[in-house]
């Protein structure tokens, strides 16, 4: 009976060293893909930054771009989680619209850099890599499942494309709160130019464009 139940404990223990070592190894490239960037950051960096031997890396993932997907996927679950956790109960999708960018604001604002590092454009060092396709994918999803239901109940021009308009409000968001920084916006101005600018175009008939 000691036997296998042996077996078993140190079994369990193994994989457990294995799941800290993979996390440790996570952390490490999300730390580095923010400070230096996605190209500045080699698989030899990330080990020495979990403090593993630089072969423990490619034990956990084949290269570069699979830590890249796995930190940017993480990047994206907090964000949801964040999002959601920040807007109540809602009526209309210009509702939806507010609250969602407001907390991606705040998102933002307490984890510097990590947007930004997590969709940065691959395809401009490499035009063969399709990651930041994936990542982008992912980061519209959310925006897609509302877009659907606000079509699905009539609130949206009926030629809207779901799918588009999704990845069309990532890169709007993108691109255009580092510009409103930049010009000295805060973040309730930004959110509510935005807001109006998406509700114009979006909705048939807005409750409230002030």
């Amino acid at each position: 009976m000691t036997g296998p139940a042996g077996v078993v404990l140190a079994t369990d223990r193994a994989s457990k060293r294995k799941e800290e070592k993979r996390n440790r190894l996570l952390e490490a490239a999300r730390k580095l893909f923010v400070d230096k960037g996605y190209h500045e950051t080699r698989p030899q960096d990330i080990a020495r930054e979990a403090d593993v031997a630089h072969g423990t890396f490619y034990s956990h993932y084949t290269d570069k771009r699979e830590i890249f997907l796995a930190f940017a996927s993480s990047a994206q679950e907090d964000l949801h989680a964040f999002v959601q956790s920040n807007i109540p109960e809602v009526n209309s999708f210009e509702e939806y619209i507010r609250y969602s960018l407001t907390a991606i604001q705040e998102f933002a604002e307490q984890n510097p850099g990590l947007l930004r590092s997590a969709m940065v454009d691959t395809k401009v060092f490499d035009p063969t890599d399709s990651t930041s396709k994936e990542v982008r994918s992912k980061f519209a999803s959310g925006f897609i499942i509302r877009l659907k239901n606000a079509c699905d109940t009539g609130e949206l021009y009926d030629d809207v494309d779901p799918d588009l308009i999704g990845h069309a409000m990532v890169g709007l968001i993108q691109f255009s709160a580092p510009h409103a920084y930049r010009k000295g916006q805060s973040r309730q101005e930004f959110v509510d130019h935005m807001t109006r600018f998406l509700t114009r175009a979006l909705v048939k008939n807005p409750q409230n464009l002030s």
